[in-house]
């Protein structure tokens, strides 16, 4: 009797030494599961809160600088960077540079590749100086859809390129405006208002580029956002 009270307890210890050993690996890829989705989305996730971040308060995007705020929704915007922004106005940016008046914020024809040059040119209507104003911030370019003024997330500082890059959503192709305020801010790198859209001074003609610099008040850093008629 008691040698077979002894077996019966030993299989009694050894069931339950099994479960507690199925329990614990279990528990163990479950929690191995939850960290590996956490580390994939991590980045991912942080990145899109960042692209995703607000404007300043009071900040106005060109298109509803141009208009009044009005916009209305572009039907045929979905598969873009965002499908739930709306598109508000095509615009021609023009520069009040009083050295040279008459030129426009232009992308060069010659390319349309990611990091193609904007520059000022005498303003012609063309496609090339025409923007596409979305309500998330972007402008996209109307000569080559898809990309966007895009400031050269390398830098920020003086002399920081502006280009066309694809449109992707990030904060360095996002610009705005505030009231009363003929500057054009960058929102990755507009350093409490005091980095604007700027064009080159050292060159007066046509094809000179289009850069970030310190805010100065000079009519290099001043913009005519005019809504063209649709």
């Amino acid at each position: 009797m008691y040698g077979k009270n002894q077996a019966m307890m030993g299989r009694a210890i050894a069931t339950a030494a099994a479960a507690l050993a199925l329990a614990g690996s279990t528990a163990l890829a479950a929690t191995s599961t939850a960290t590996a989705a956490t580390a994939h989305a991590g980045p991912g996730a942080t990145a899109t809160a960042s692209a995703r971040a607000p404007m300043p308060a009071g900040a106005l995007t060109l298109g509803e600088a141009a208009t009044g705020a009005h916009a209305k929704v572009l039907h045929h915007a979905a598969g873009r960077v965002n499908p739930a922004a709306t598109w508000q106005v095509t615009v021609i940016i023009k520069s009040l540079y009083t050295v040279t008046p008459g030129q426009c914020l232009d992308a060069d024809a010659n390319n349309g590749a990611d990091g193609t040059k904007v520059q000022v040119w005498r303003c012609n209507g063309s496609a090339q100086q025409l923007w596409n104003q979305y309500s998330d911030g972007r402008l996209e370019s109307v000569r080559f859809p898809g990309m966007c003024l895009d400031a050269d997330a390398t830098n920020g500082g003086n002399g920081t390129r502006v280009q066309l890059w694809q449109c992707n959503g990030t904060t360095q192709q996002v610009w705005f405006t505030r009231p009363n305020d003929a500057a054009i801010y960058n929102q990755r790198f507009y350093n409490n208002y005091n980095t604007v859209l700027d064009r080159d001074a050292t060159d007066t003609g046509d094809g000179a580029r289009a850069q970030l610099w310190t805010k100065n008040w000079q009519s290099q850093q001043w913009w005519d956002v005019i809504p063209t008629i649709n």
